[in-house]
């Protein structure tokens, strides 16, 4: 039909975050919570998340293999000026590419820095060769982009800065949730949803207990990418755990 998008086709993505400081506890990971919830939202589902440090062989053989699986790789940290910072070098051996100046990175770069400079921050405007640069608002906030990979700065505000920008580029069906608050535990129920589950198996049904005021409640969120079946999979529930007072849906 002119002037209609076709529709779009469910994408995956994988997450890899850098740093042994994320390893070792220095620093807590605030960048998964973030990307995950905003894939989420644009209808992308990340199946794997991994964490490793800074070792360049590890690195480039992590993305080589999570690019190969996935539609998109996001790979957060390592983007620095000091020796433990690989990213840029892992995505290119990964990829086959080479590090070569990206005029737009080095201009940016020029402009902060200026005639104070030194060749270790000149190497970030060293990129795989092709890469595109994804810019955002604030100063020095810049990722970029080589195939299906993206790398992004290891700080949350900078990452998430820029990710907005990125996002035009990440097209995927979408995602539809509906969210259940039930009393009991877990345990009253779970013989029901798993029989549920088996006969709804677009619809994922998750369920998170919560002791609140001295008693038991549980969170079922029901994500599905056809409403039609996540509307089924619901009256299901509603009707097996036969609930005593109206639930709480949104």
């Amino acid at each position: 039909m002119a002037g209609v998008d076709p529709p779009r086709s469910p994408r995956s993505a994988a997450l890899l975050i850098v740093g042994d400081e994320i390893l070792s506890g220095e620093v807590q990971d605030q960048n998964t919570p973030f990307l995950t919830r905003r894939l989420w939202e644009l209808g992308i589902l990340v199946d794997r998340i991994v964490v490793l440090g800074d070792r360049l062989p590890e690195l480039a053989a992590e993305i080589r293999r999570l690019a190969a699986d996935h539609d998109y790789v996001l790979v957060t940290g390592g983007m620095g000026p000091t020796h433990d910072d690989v990213t840029r070098q892992a995505v290119a051996e990964a990829l086959g590419r080479s590090l070569v100046p990206h005029a737009e990175a080095r201009e940016l770069l020029a402009a902060d820095y200026g005639d104070r400079m030194t060749p270790a921050e000149a190497g970030m405007a060293e990129l795989p060769q092709g890469a595109q640069l994804l810019r955002g608002r604030q100063r020095l906030a810049y990722a970029f982009r080589t195939d299906n990979v993206f790398a992004f700065p290891g700080v949350p505000l900078l990452l998430q800065d820029i990710f907005e920008v990125a996002a035009d580029g990440l097209l995927s069906a979408p995602f539809y949730k509906e969210t259940l608050w039930v009393r009991g535990k877990e345990g009253d129920f779970s013989e029901a949803l798993a029989a549920i589950q088996q006969r709804h198996a677009t619809v994922g049904i998750g369920s998170y207990p919560v002791f609140l005021d001295g008693r038991y409640r549980c969170k079922l969120v029901l994500r599905s990418r056809d409403p039609a079946a996540l509307a089924a999979a619901l009256r299901a529930i509603e009707t097996a755990l036969a609930l005593d007072t109206p639930p709480v849906v949104g």
